[in-house]
């Protein structure tokens, strides 16, 4: 009986979402950061939005970023107090899922621009190969690192811009989104991640509307 009321409860609600207008969005990604392990990601994001009135939206999104570039830095070691050179080959990979709610400013017949806040929930996979020296030696000292950062969540401000392209189903879009990601613990002893890390995030790629336009 549980199991026939949830799923009439299902349809019911799959019938009325039909009714108001729904979009899917792909797009390529590209995002820059403060911190050195993602300072330059290229990826993907697939996003739904769901149309709450004619001007106000509340987006989904999943987004799948990579960083191979090439860091180094200059830093003193606690064990030894001796200045260490460290050049890092990363692999790094970071995957977010978010939500935002975006106000309709423009609402114009063929284009329409949006603006939002948005919060996230983000994975980052640490994958590096990286070799070390004192800088008064020439020897290098190679290490790997490889494990995940989990659960860091992130808040920001979602600035969007499409323009239909071909009749009213297909829009390219445009969006930027600057944000903050709490990364670390406030006063966390011993650790050397940023306790926040700031990333400006953009987005180009194609909407779909799926409501049957007549």
């Amino acid at each position: 009986m549980k199991k026939l009321f949830l799923l009439i409860t299902t349809l019911i609600l799959l019938n009325q979402m039909t009714l108001i207008a729904q979009e899917i969005t792909v797009s390529s990604t590209f995002s820059h950061s403060s911190y050195d392990k993602f300072q330059n990601n290229f990826g993907y994001e697939i996003g739904y939005n769901q149309f709450i009135s004619s001007k106000n939206r509340l987006g989904f999104t999943f987004s799948h970023s990579f960083n191979n570039t090439d860091y180094n830095y200059i830093f003193m070691s606690d064990a030894d107090g001796i200045d260490y050179y460290r050049e890092v080959k990363p692999k790094n990979q970071r995957i977010t899922i978010s939500i935002n709610y975006g106000f309709n400013i423009l609402n114009k017949n063929k284009s329409n621009f949006y603006l939002g806040p948005e919060i996230g929930l983000s994975y980052y996979k640490i994958d590096e190969i990286g070799t070390e020296r004192p800088t008064n030696e020439t020897d290098d000292y190679e290490y790997k690192r490889n494990y995940w950062e989990t659960n860091k969540i992130g808040i920001g401000l979602l600035l969007e811009y499409d323009r239909k392209i071909i009749s009213d189903n297909i829009s390219v879009f445009f969006s930027a989104e600057p944000e903050i990601i709490l990364y670390s613990g406030f006063g966390l002893m011993g650790s050397s991640d940023p306790t926040m890390i700031g990333f400006i995030n953009f987005n180009l790629g194609l909407k779909i509307d799926l409501k049957n336009h007549k």
